[in-house]
């Protein structure tokens, strides 16, 4: 069986009068394939003959954020909107940390160079939340990244390493054998629970953290044996990844989300299914990417870096992003100039016309507030 994406019941339509174009640009240390594919490659949306002052730029690990559910509403306002995606578009399992900034970087350089944004905001969206993080950290001790202005989270997870350890299946007791398991730990074995008792809940997490490190440990030991062979990397596979309790248990991290569920619809199955977040990986991938222990990937990494305004912007009905990891992203903020707002709708504001229109005129009204467009 192969896990796919819920879409619900809104799917907004590109507004009249906006239009966009392909950008495709090369990267200092990734130049354009043979085949003739760009290193980084999006589309720049805006309204038809406007140029635009002020201009989002939003980027994911791997999900091609080209056509982003928010960039014509967002145009049609008279902003940019850059969706825009570095040279690991489709490649989770590749994904090394250090080049997605740099391809960020050649995104936000084209619209201040080339396109003629004098303001840039950063969006941090889902998972690129903490890569678009990654990358304004970045700018603040690297002076050839173009800097950006602004940053706003929208139903952002904290970090990789994080929201991983919190799906993975702590029962697995053979990384090899997706079959083996301890019902001791299966949140969906019915004598566990849900409700879920505080013992239970400790003892979960706490294996959920263990499964990382040992992964950790395992794939540490195997690059380096790799690496003594003369063999750079490997893929390896990692089962069952859809364990959160929260999928099935309403009372821990309370909001508005239907449960049981979660973005693949019936957790117990996608649980089961493949084609979900971190499946495979390359050895060095899981050290960048998703391991607790190796991985720079966390918010609270960056937000000591922090000191442009920012807007974190929580859907309460949000089935994998919850209303603690917004809180937590808020409070770990340095900034004096931060928001912190929790609106009805779900992952991708797609519940409703009424939860999506909310968000952008959200997000409008706060970038008006810091950004007047008259004075930019």
């Amino acid at each position: 069986m192969t896990a796919e994406r819920i879409v619900t019941g809104y799917e907004a339509t590109i507004p009249d009068g906006v239009s966009h174009r392909f950008v495709g640009l090369n990267a200092p240390s990734k130049k354009r394939s043979p085949n003739g594919q760009h290193t980084c490659q999006g589309l720049y949306w805006t309204l038809e003959a406007n140029v635009p002052k002020i201009a989002f730029i939003a980027t994911h690990y791997n999900a091609d954020f080209s056509e982003h559910y928010l960039a014509g509403h967002l145009a049609a306002r008279g902003y940019g909107f850059l969706g825009w995606n570095t040279r690991f578009r489709g490649l989770e399992d590749l994904f090394i940390l250090e080049p997605a900034v740099e391809d960020i970087g050649v995104g936000v350089r084209w619209l201040k160079e080339i396109a003629g944004v004098k303001k840039v905001i950063l969006m941090g969206n889902s998972g690129g939340g903490s890569l678009m993080a990654a990358y304004h950290a970045k700018t603040r001790e690297d002076g050839s990244l173009a800097k950006d202005d602004a940053f706003i989270f929208v139903n952002s997870h904290t970090g990789r390493p994080d929201v991983f350890s919190k799906w993975l299946d702590p029962a697995v007791i053979d990384e090899d054998d997706p079959v083996k398991t301890d019902p001791s730990l299966d949140m969906y074995n019915l004598e566990n629970g849900p409700p879920y008792s505080q013992e239970f809940i400790k003892r979960y997490r706490a294996a959920q953290t263990e499964r990382n490190h040992r992964i950790t440990q395992w794939a540490k030991a195997e690059l380096k044996r790799l690496n003594d062979a003369g063999i750079p990397d490997r893929i390896f596979p990692v089962h069952r990844t859809m364990t959160d309790l929260r999928f099935t248990d309403a009372a821990i991290d309370p909001s508005d989300r239907p449960v049981p569920s979660c973005y693949f619809g019936d957790p117990a199955q996608a649980n089961r299914g493949i084609g979900l977040a971190g499946r495979s990986s390359s050895l060095r991938t899981w050290l960048s990417l998703w391991s607790l222990h190796e991985s720079s990937i966390k918010f609270d990494v960056f937000a000591a870096k922090w000191n442009i305004p920012t807007a974190v912007i929580q859907g309460t009905a949000d089935v994998g992003v919850f209303n603690s990891d917004a809180r937590s992203i808020f409070e770990d903020l340095v900034t004096e100039d931060k928001e912190l707002h929790f609106i009805p709708g779900g992952h991708f504001f797609d519940d409703s016309k009424e939860a999506f229109d909310w968000v952008v005129t959200l997000i409008v009204g706060w970038v008006e507030r810091r950004f007047p467009k008259a004075s930019v």
